[in-house]
C-alpha cells in the first residue's frame, strides 16, 4: 500500500506543478497585457511555480476586491 502511494506522489506532484505553474505564469503574464501559449506558461512555471504561485493568487484576490 505504502507504494501505491508513493508512485501516486511521483505523478501527482509534477503534474501539479505544471499545471499550477503554467496557470500562475498565465495570470502574471495576462497582467501585462501578454499572452502565450498554455505549454509555454508550463514550462516556465516548471522553473518558477515555488514564486508566481504565491504572487498569482495574491494578485487574483487583490484583483476580485478592485485593489489591483
Amino acid at each position: 500500500m505504502k507504494g501505491k502511494f508513493v508512485n501516486s506522489l511521483i505523478v501527482i506532484i509534477p503534474l501539479a506543478n505544471i499545471f499550477l505553474g503554467g496557470w500562475s505564469v498565465d495570470a502574471i503574464l495576462s497582467w501585462f497585457g501578454k499572452d502565450i501559449p498554455f505549454y509555454a506558461d508550463a514550462i516556465i512555471g516548471l522553473f518558477v511555480a515555488e514564486f508566481s504561485f504565491p504572487i498569482a493568487i495574491i494578485g487574483t484576490i487583490l484583483k476580485a476586491f478592485g485593489i489591483f
